[in-house]
C-alpha cells in the first residue's frame, strides 16, 4: 500500500518526537464566530480565516497569536492558506462557494499588494496553500477546465510554474505544501485518496497505517522534511498526524473534545497549525517548539505498516 523507501532517501534524519506534546490555543479574531488557523511561519506568525460576527463573511487574517491584521482578497469571502518568513501570503477568494473552479488564487505581498495568480496569461482558479519559508515557491490545487478535475500545481511570484509529476494512475490530485528544497506533499485520488511526497522524479505514496483508514491527505512540509496530514475513518471523522519519513513514524495530533482535527502547515521548529471542531491550535511535539503557553497532551507514536 505504501512506499516510503524513496522518501527516506530524500530526507535527512530528524529527531523522533516524544510521547507528550503541547497544544497552544489560537485566540479568536475579535468579533468573529469562527477562527481557523491554516499556517504558521518560522517567526510564529499565523495566517488563516475567520467568519465575521456582523456580516457572516469569511475574511483572511495574519499576525502573532492574538495580534492580527485582517484583509480581504476579493468578494465572496477569502482564505489565507500559507505564509512564509517574509510574510508573503497565499490563498484564494470567493471561498464561501466551496467550489475550486470559482475560487481565484491570490498572492499577498509584504507591501499589502494583492496579485492574482496567473497561468498562461489567465486567472488561475483554485486553492494555493503552503509556501516555502524563504524562496517563495508555493503549492496548491488548480481547476483544470479542460479535464474538469482538480490538479496539483506549484507556483512562484504570482505565476503557475508546473504540475508535479504523479506516476500513479489517478483521477484528481491536490498539493498542500512545499519546502525550500522543492519537495512537494499532497494527495491523489485512485480511489481511495493517497498522500504523496515528491521530489523531482522521486515520489512516495503515503497511507496512514490504520485498518479504518478511508483516505489520506498530506498538507504541509518543513525544511527538515517533517510532514503533516490528515486521514478519514469509516465514520467520516478526520484525524491528523505528524510524519517523519526518515523513520516511517507517525505521531497522532490529538485535540481533547474534538471529533475532527485538521493539521495544515508546519514551520521549521515543528509547530503545526491545527483547526478542529473544538477550536484552532498550535500543536508541537515538544514545548520548546511552541509559542509560549499551552498544555501538555498525549501524542501516540507508532510506525507505519
Amino acid at each position: 500500500m505504501r512506499n516510503l523507501c524513496a522518501a527516506a532517501a530524500i530526507f535527512a534524519a530528524t529527531g523522533l518526537p516524544g510521547a507528550a506534546a503541547v497544544l497552544v490555543p489560537v485566540p479568536p479574531v475579535p468579533n468573529s464566530t469562527l477562527t481557523t488557523a491554516f499556517a504558521i511561519n518560522d517567526n510564529d506568525v499565523i495566517a488563516g480565516s475567520y467568519i465575521g460576527a456582523n456580516d457572516g463573511v469569511e475574511h483572511s487574517f495574519f499576525g502573532p497569536l492574538g495580534s492580527y491584521t485582517s484583509f480581504d482578497a476579493g468578494t465572496g469571502g477569502s482564505e489565507a492558506r500559507g505564509i512564509n518568513n517574509k510574510d508573503v501570503i497565499t490563498g484564494f477568494s470567493n471561498s464561501q462557494t466551496g467550489n475550486t473552479a470559482t475560487e481565484p488564487a491570490f498572492e499577498r505581498k509584504r507591501n499589502d499588494t494583492i496579485v492574482n495568480v496567473m497561468m498562461s496569461g489567465q486567472q488561475l482558479y483554485g486553492q494555493p496553500q503552503g509556501i516555502a519559508a524563504l524562496d517563495g515557491k508555493f503549492a496548491g490545487t488548480r481547476w483544470d477546465f479542460g479535464e474538469h478535475e482538480a490538479v496539483a500545481f506549484v507556483g512562484r511570484g504570482g505565476l503557475w510554474r508546473r504540475d508535479p509529476r504523479i506516476p500513479y494512475e489517478h483521477q484528481a490530485s491536490t498539493a498542500g505544501g512545499i519546502n525550500d528544497s522543492g519537495v512537494v506533499v499532497g494527495s491523489y485520488f485512485q480511489p481511495p485518496t493517497h498522500g504523496f511526497i515528491g521530489s523531482g522524479n522521486h515520489i512516495a505514496m503515503v497511507d496512514y497505517p490504520s485498518s479504518d483508514n478511508q483516505g489520506t491527505t498530506l498538507e504541509g512540509i518543513n525544511d527538515s522534511g517533517l510532514v503533516v496530514g490528515q486521514w478519514a475513518d469509516s465514520s467520516g471523522n478526520t484525524h491528523s498526524f505528524l510524519l517523519d519519513p526518515s523513520t516511517d513514524t507517525f505521531t497522532d495530533i490529538v485535540v481533547s473534545g474534538a471529533s475532527n482535527v485538521y493539521a495544515w502547515g508546519i514551520n521549521a521548529q515543528g509547530a503545526v497549525a491545527v483547526s478542529s471542531d473544538a477550536g484552532s491550535y498550535i500543536w508541537c511535539a515538544r514545548r520548546t517548539q511552541c509559542p509560549s503557553g499551552g498544555v501538555e497532551i498525549a501524542a501516540p507514536v507508532h510506525g507505519g505498516k
